[in-house]
């Protein structure tokens, strides 16, 4: 066999004189893990392991290292390879045995192997695992059981909060009322509050949770607290309790078994040791307080073990149920974290209306406060303000808008009055044309049916033309301030300022005036003309009322004569027109009844 590993490596390099009896593999993480010792020498390296030195059971990466499966199992063909190099430390007098070769023909990975796992093989594994736990036991503790205490604590918040049932109870009773009578529900799953986001109203803007969220915070402010209460399911939720179980029982394990390799077993004989190897007393150093710390594990174990399962039992899940028991406390934590989201929805939202309503009432004291003192006035100033800032120019806008149809109105009637008093008689539309003789007959002053009415013939000449002529300027001039005021209303309501009714161009300012002009005109003809007829009709009723030279005077009586055949004949009939206006009031037997 030596023959071979010779022929081996004189064959492989000229340069390498050192032999490897390990894999290529296990060289390589022999350089990785052990690259902190890199510049000491390879017997320094074995003592600092052999004698449990600080600074390799307190480097991670060498511990791992060590306890790896290629340095715990010694393959066969290595063995018989490294069997020659080695030393027996079972037997008796092993310090003064000589081996069969030289170690030092050996790399240094090989040589490290040797003194190490290969020749301490026989409790190397326990060995590593009592100096590892002499490292982990304290912090593995202070990180499984404050896990187990919190999982503990969670589950009473959850089984002592009172605000926590009361809510679940308000959704409950809210979800019975939306069913039917015969969907009434005694309880509901923990799954199910996770559909309360699904819920949605009629605009698809508010949820369900958010509808539950304003009730309580509104109506039942002392539930509110609850999310507090049991707060620490959000934690919780990325916790794997089985998980945290298992690592629980493995932590106790270690501690028994290694407890165990003390009292009887690999490690229970020290003549069996390395002679300069410390692990016994290294590991019985710390083994008082590991046995310690894995007693009350148990214990937070068996306690976190039964609370978990009494307040899966007290929500109504199957505690046996590995994915019941794997996603408890993330159902509550969704619940609790989208009560929150919905919390700081609906209090955006109420924020907003608040502010909305705020600057309304703002707004209507401005315009309230800014109207008055445009009505008033402040002390010391004329108080005048631009009515469209006011909002005085809407006002009277409106008011005018709502006058107009009655002073349409007046208008109309005074139309009709003067249409009368010329007889000239309208007729609707949809009526049938009076005759001839009918309107000769209205007209006639002999007509029986009509002695009550007064002709304006038959009135004394001078109270009539004077009163007649009086009349018409009064209409000519109630006409003209109509048509100013109408004109005026139009511009009011087409810009809603009376400098807009005024045209603004030249052409249109022409327009304006030559229709004033012609307006003007046909108004002064139209007294004349009136002027002339009432002078007239006055001057036919003295030549004939007045008596001759030779004639006695007779008293006239005091009832009014009817004309004669000759004032007929001399006096000119007024014209008649007949119109038929949409309006369907008045008719040739029934005019139309002036206010």
């Amino acid at each position: 066999m030596a023959k071979e590993i010779k022929k081996i490596g004189g064959s492989s390099s000229k340069k390498e004189e050192k032999k490897q009896l390990i894999s290529n593999d296990l060289r390589k993480t022999f350089h990785i893990s052990l690259a902190k010792f890199s510049q000491i020498p390879t017997e320094e390296v074995i003592r600092m392991i052999i004698h449990c030195d600080r600074d390799v059971i307190g480097n991670e990466t060498v511990m791992n290292f060590l306890q790896r499966d290629d340095m715990c199992v010694i393959p066969d063909n290595t063995a018989k390879l490294m069997a020659p190099y080695s030393k027996d430390w079972t037997g008796t007098d092993a310090l003064k045995t000589e081996t069969e070769q030289d170690p030092s023909e050996l790399t240094r990975e090989d040589q490290i192997y040797l003194h190490t796992a290969f020749e301490l093989r026989h409790y190397w594994k326990a060995r590593v695992r009592a100096l590892l736990l002499t490292r982990t036991f304290e912090p593995e503790y202070d990180v499984i059981s404050g896990h187990l205490r919190e999982i503990v604590k969670v589950s009473e918040s959850l089984r002592d909060s009172v605000a926590l049932m009361n809510v679940l109870g308000l959704i409950l009773d809210i979800g019975n009322y939306m069913n039917d009578s015969n969907k009434q529900a005694t309880g509901f799953k923990l799954s199910s509050l996770s559909r309360l986001g699904m819920v949605k109203d009629e605009k698809n803007e508010s949820t369900f949770a958010d509808l539950v969220e304003r009730i309580v915070r509104n109506q039942y402010a002392e539930w509110d607290h609850f999310t507090d209460d049991i707060g620490g399911v959000v934690a919780a939720q990325k916790l794997n309790v089985e998980q945290l179980k298992v690592d629980a029982k493995r932590y106790i394990d270690n501690v028994r078994n290694v407890q165990a390799s003390l009292d009887s077993g690999n490690l229970s004989d020290p003549k069996k040791f390395h002679p300069q190897d410390r692990v016994s007393q290294v590991v019985h150093r710390c083994m008082k307080d590991a046995r310690r710390k894995a007693e009350q594990m148990q214990l937070y174990l068996d306690e976190m073990t039964r609370t978990y399962d009494d307040i899966m039992t007290f929500y109504g899940e199957d505690s046996t149920d590995d994915n019941a028991r794997r996603d408890f406390f993330s159902k509550l934590a969704s619940f609790v974290t989208e009560w929150k989201k919905s919390k700081e929805k609906n209090i955006a939202i109420e924020d907003t209306r608040r502010k909305n309503e705020a600057s309304l009432a703002r707004k209507r004291a401005a315009n309230t406060s800014a109207l008055s003192n445009a009505t008033t006035g402040p002390s010391g100033t004329d108080g005048t303000m631009s009515p469209s800032s006011t909002g005085a120019m809407d006002t009277l806008l409106e008011k005018l808008r709502a006058a107009a149809p009655q002073a349409r109105d007046q208008r109309d009637r005074r139309r009709r009055a003067r249409l009368k008093d010329r007889h000239e008689v309208r007729v609707a539309s949809g009526q049938q044309m009076p005759e001839m003789a009918e309107l000769a007959k209205v007209d006639s002053p002999n007509d029986e049916g009509d002695k009550g009415l007064l002709s304006p013939q038959s009135t004394p000449s001078g109270e009539a033309s004077s009163d007649r002529a009086g009349d018409m300027a009064t209409i000519s001039e109630g006409e003209d301030i109509a048509d100013r005021a109408a004109y005026m209303l139009q511009g009011l309501r087409g810009d809603g300022d009376a400098d807009s009714a005024r045209p603004t161009s030249k052409d249109g300012s022409l327009r304006v005036r030559k229709r004033r002009e012609s307006a003007d005109e046909e108004r002064r003809a139209r007294r004349n003309r009136r002027r002339t007829a009432a002078s007239n009709v006055s001057g036919d009723r003295e030549s004939t009322l007045s008596p001759g030279p030779d004639s006695e005077a007779t008293p006239i009586p005091d009832e009014r004569l009817p004309p004669t055949q000759s004032e007929h004949a001399h006096l000119k009939p007024p014209p008649r027109t007949v119109i038929s206006p949409p309006s369907p009031e008045g008719t040739a037997s029934k005019p139309v009844q002036i206010d």
